[in-house]
């Protein structure tokens, strides 16, 4: 267990424009950072019992301070509320704080369905859901939402030649992604407690409304950093903003490493490397690949995820989904995977 003053992180994992909040590299500064925010994600449908069960999922120790971006920070202040104890209140970082409104669930929604239907030719789309209407039973929303996404994820499958034989699996592990993402705007959007206690900064970009009223707090902090959404997570302004406010709750230890270097995009050397950056190739229609290359980078994006998968499952007849590819998107990580589901296949079969 690490000394270094504690820090936990809302962040929603996954693919996105914007930079993560890891990249802060608060972890440099002598914070020990935990992802709060891991699979398997909460189901529930409230701001509230979603912090509840990220709170049960915590260890003993306490931490300093929360560091929450984006559709996050009603959370962030459900789960100060639940910390707070004798040592008094939890202070909370929030970059670009924003509430959940019908409109950002309806926009993710869209967004979500223009992924799952990908580049399928001449695919049949059904009629898109009703978010604003259902929004009011929320259990109905998440249900018809899963089902919706199956359906359009089977037809744009089929599209390209593969049938419910081969797609089950598959679908299920893609269209669970896009679920638990849009069960959790729900449960933001249906935010209601009370407001922060503690000492709260929030870290905008610019254009980005300074107005943070709605989260009700009587000790707020702004810092505005110019640079566009995308970038705020990765400035450096952004990041001394935040240790400022960070050391006035705790004097972190000075950490010694160093900034790692970047894996070079050096060609495959692996008899997997080489096939699956084959596979690459085809799916994403690039040229070449190189063994540090990430999928997603390279223009990837759900359906062609599944696709990978389908081909990757049938070459080397092991069992793996898209969330695999998902956390190592990397050509050499990916197939580091692919080797010890291998080994472990066969090993299985020699008992």
């Amino acid at each position: 267990m690490s000394d270094n003053p504690l820090l936990l992180i809302l962040d929603y994992p996954g693919r996105r424009p914007e930079a993560h909040i890891s990249e802060l590299h608060l972890d440099r500064s002598g914070f020990e950072c935990q992802e709060v925010l891991t699979s398997p994600m909460p189901t529930v449908l409230t701001t509230p019992a979603y912090a509840r069960e990220l709170f049960a999922r915590l260890g003993p120790d306490r931490p300093v301070a929360l560091v929450a971006y984006c559709a996050t920070a009603p959370l962030a202040v459900a789960m100060a509320a639940l910390l707070a104890g004798p040592a008094g209140p939890v202070p909370i970082v929030l970059l670009d704080p924003q509430q959940t409104p019908p409109s950002e669930i309806l926009h993710e929604y869209h967004e979500v369905v223009r992924q799952v239907e990908g580049r399928a030719p001449n695919v049949e789309r059904p009629p898109l859901l009703d978010i604003e209407r259902l929004l009011a039973t929320p259990e109905t929303l998440v249900r018809r939402i899963g089902e919706d996404l199956r359906l359009r994820a089977r037809l744009a499958l089929a599209a390209f030649g593969f049938g419910d034989a081969d797609v089950s699996g598959p679908v299920e592990n893609v269209v669970g992604v896009y679920v638990e993402w849009l069960t959790f705007l729900v449960s933001a959007h249906h935010d209601e407690q009370p407001p922060p206690r503690g000492p709260v900064l929030q870290v905008i970009s610019q254009g980005h409304p300074a107005d943070a009223g709605w989260l009700g707090a009587t000790d707020l902090r702004t810092v505005r950093v110019p640079c566009e959404r995308p970038e705020l997570a990765a400035n450096d302004q952004a990041r001394a903003a935040v240790l400022e406010f960070l050391h006035g709750v705790a004097r972190p230890v000075p950490a010694d490493g160093g900034v790692r270097e970047r894996n070079a995009q050096a060609d495959p050397l692996t008899d997997t490397e080489l096939a699956l950056a084959r596979m690459w190739a085809e799916v994403l229609g690039v040229d070449a690949v190189g063994r540090g290359d990430n999928f997603f980078d390279l223009g990837g994006d759900s359906m062609l995820a599944t696709r990978l998968v389908l081909s990757a499952r049938r070459t080397w007849n092991v069992e793996f989904n898209v969330r695999v590819l998902v956390d190592t998107p990397v050509l050499k990580d990916l197939a580091g995977r692919i080797d010890v589901l291998v080994d472990a296949s066969n090993s299985g079969s020699r008992r």
